[in-house]
């Protein structure tokens, strides 16, 4: 059972699931498939910086393992993201880049702060936020089946726990976090953009 937790862990990853949820993103709003696989290799850069960093922090010591466990070791990486997914914001608007990644660059940047206020009461699951935010965009985009991606949440969280890496409250709460910020990104941008 661990080996299945490891590998749906693995799946669920907020740097794994990035890439998926660009292209679906962008591909939706332009249609351009080329231009699509562009803007998400660019963005996946973005998010190997991150992961290079975390590989960094855990071999100098700063970060105890690679999913960042300890509630007080993750101030640096919401730091460090922040301010990498500023930079891409300016260089997407600079670039004129697909106006949905500035968008979804500004939620990402929303729930890194809200994650941040959450840390220091909660170890909110960011597996389990990035999941919920991914597959709640799947079905507004797409709508149809891909609404069901949602009941797989569950196992993300179960794999969690399982690994012992966050309890069933946490797991919940990066739910919420995730499903929150989708909702309000949604809302802003349908009745105010």
């Amino acid at each position: 059972m661990n080996l299945f937790a490891q590998i749906i862990s693995a799946i669920s990853n907020p740097i794994v699931v990035s890439a998926p949820i660009f292209y679906a993103l962008i591909f939706k709003t332009s249609g351009n498939m080329l231009y699509s696989l562009q803007w998400t290799f660019a963005s996946f850069l973005f998010a190997a910086t991150v992961a290079l960093f975390i590989f960094y922090g855990v071999r100098q010591g700063f970060f105890s393992d690679l999913d960042i466990t300890k509630q007080k070791e993750r101030k640096t990486i919401f730091i460090f993201t922040s301010f990498i997914a500023f930079i891409y914001l300016i260089l997407v608007f600079i670039l004129n880049g697909p106006k949905v990644l500035l968008v979804a660059l500004g939620g990402l940047l929303l729930g890194l702060a809200l994650a941040s206020l959450i840390n220091r009461k909660i170890k909110a699951s960011l597996h389990l936020a990035v999941f919920s935010s991914f597959t709640m965009v799947l079905g507004i985009l797409y709508g149809g089946i891909f609404w069901i991606a949602l009941l797989l949440a569950p196992v993300v969280a179960w794999s969690r726990i399982k690994l012992k890496r966050h309890f069933l409250s946490e797991t919940i709460v990066g739910a919420g976090l995730g499903v929150f910020l989708v909702i309000l990104v949604y809302f802003v941008v349908k009745y105010f953009a």
